[in-house]
């Protein structure tokens, strides 16, 4: 008998809410967190684009010693918090143990996080300190620690960059902090989790891919569980990765910020310096066995590569519609978050895509973005959309889009509405030609 593949527990962190209930709150009011450029962004660079995301604020000092935490670059505490909200929210225990914590149960659950990008803060101040010969002295080590320096452990100066004061100095833990691999690593050491883990990178699409293969582990049988997810950390205090995306003309340039996704008035889209979200996957029969509230259960995972451009969609949308087509044949599709991102071409080539496998408005499922709430997070927007798309599945509505003057022949809600959907597709594409679909369906007990 086919294995079945349920999502059991949503662990985001965001701008607009940290944990499933605010999250869900934020997305279905269609609240935003939206905030003007600082002035130090723009010391030797004029910004196109006025307006960001910031990353959530957040400690995990009810977790681990600061001193642990100040090891971690901020896309590795994203990843720790969002997994401990998903193990929550999924019914798992979580026990303080000789070292970190221990979940009951999961001893040997493997990890797959997608991330973009490795987080530049530390690694930029480090490479400046030795450029110009700055080190962090003992006394600076003992008094950002609480500890001495002979006991192997050196915080991240400061958890928010942003409003670091003093000059900068080289950080002795740079290599591990930036480390693409820490971001699941973090959660196997500080959770006991034995299983194998591994980062991925598919830019936009990160999350999607790691969920995707958690999917396919478990429906190989390699695992009955899986923690998956994507989390992306693009803060430093200067503005410096926001401009690499400003120079490429991919950003927003709304007087307000708002990136309007499938608008007429669309104009790129919208910075997030960071957002997070690991979902539990489980087996079926697992799930049932120990009585877990399942949101919906993955039906299908496709990926494929454009082989066209580092940065552009291929403009005809075939390969997007292929996968399409392979993943809706014969299931009528109620719902679709899309990849959506705001920018001209990629909004005008996924609309084509749509239309050519849907048909007219009247004929397509209800589609929405939820970048034009959350903005942009880059890998780890594919797992946030994916755990809305099982929100809504679970909660039968779906959040409307935030634009004005839509374009035409698309179907999209513009408020927040109530709607049955039993099949809800999640769609992202990134950088380098990577697509990915991930197909849920509504669970339904006496399957």
């Amino acid at each position: 008998m086919k294995r079945r593949v349920v999502i059991t527990g949503i662990g985001p962190a965001t701008a607009i809410g940290i944990g499933k209930n605010d999250f869900s709150a934020g997305i279905y009011g269609l609240k935003t967190c939206i905030a003007e450029i600082p002035k130090c962004y723009e010391q030797n660079y004029t910004f196109k684009s006025r307006y960001f995301v910031p990353k959530p604020e957040f400690s995990l000092t009810d977790l681990i010693h600061k001193s642990v935490e100040g090891m971690m670059e901020e896309s590795s505490r994203l990843s720790v918090l969002c997994a401990k909200l998903a193990l929550e929210d999924a019914g798992y225990q979580i026990d303080k143990a000789e070292k970190h914590m221990q979940v009951k149960g999961l001893e040997n659950c493997p990890i797959i996080i997608g991330t973009g990008m490795s987080s530049l803060q530390t690694a930029l101040e480090s490479y400046s300190a030795h450029m110009v010969g700055v080190e962090m002295s003992e006394s600076d080590f003992e008094s950002r620690t609480g500890s001495s320096s002979s006991s192997g452990t050196n915080p991240n100066p400061n958890p928010n960059p942003r409003t670091t004061g003093s000059g900068t100095r080289f950080n002795r833990m740079v290599i591990p902090m930036l480390m693409t691999n820490s971001p699941a690593a973090w959660i196997s050491i500080l959770f006991g989790l034995k299983g194998f883990n591994y980062t991925l990178n598919a830019a936009c699409a990160s999350g999607t891919f790691a969920l995707g293969e958690g999917y396919r582990t478990i429906l190989s049988g390699r695992s009955d569980v899986i923690l998956a997810g994507g989390v992306e950390a693009l803060v430093e205090k200067n503005g410096a990765i926001m401009r690499g995306f400003d120079m490429l003309s991919t950003l927003t340039r709304a007087k307000d910020g708002r990136p309007q996704p499938f608008s007429q008035q669309r104009s790129g889209f919208l910075f997030s310096e960071g957002s997070g979200c690991v979902l539990v996957l489980e087996e079926l029969e697992r799930a049932r066995n120990r009585g877990a509230d399942i949101y919906a259960e993955v039906v299908d995972y496709e990926a494929c590569s454009d082989a066209y451009s580092i940065v552009q969609m291929e403009p005809s949308g075939d390969s997007i519609t292929g996968l399409f087509q392979k993943v809706t044949q014969g299931i009528k599709i109620d719902y679709l978050n899309a990849h959506g991102t705001g920018t001209l071409a990629n909004d005008d080539i996924e609309a084509q895509v749509i239309q050519r496998i849907f048909g007219a408005k009247s004929t397509q499922p209800y589609i929405n973005s939820t970048k034009g709430i959350l903005g942009h997070s880059i890998g780890a927007s594919g797992a946030l959309e994916v755990a809305v798309t099982a929100l809504s599945i679970k909660e039968s509505r779906l959040h409307g889009n935030l634009m004005s003057e839509p374009m035409d022949n698309l179907n999209l809600p513009l408020e927040t509405i109530e709607t049955p959907i039993d099949y809800a597709l999640s769609a992202s594409y990134g950088f380098g030609g990577h697509n990915a679909l991930i197909l849920l369906k509504r669970y339904e007990e006496n399957e």
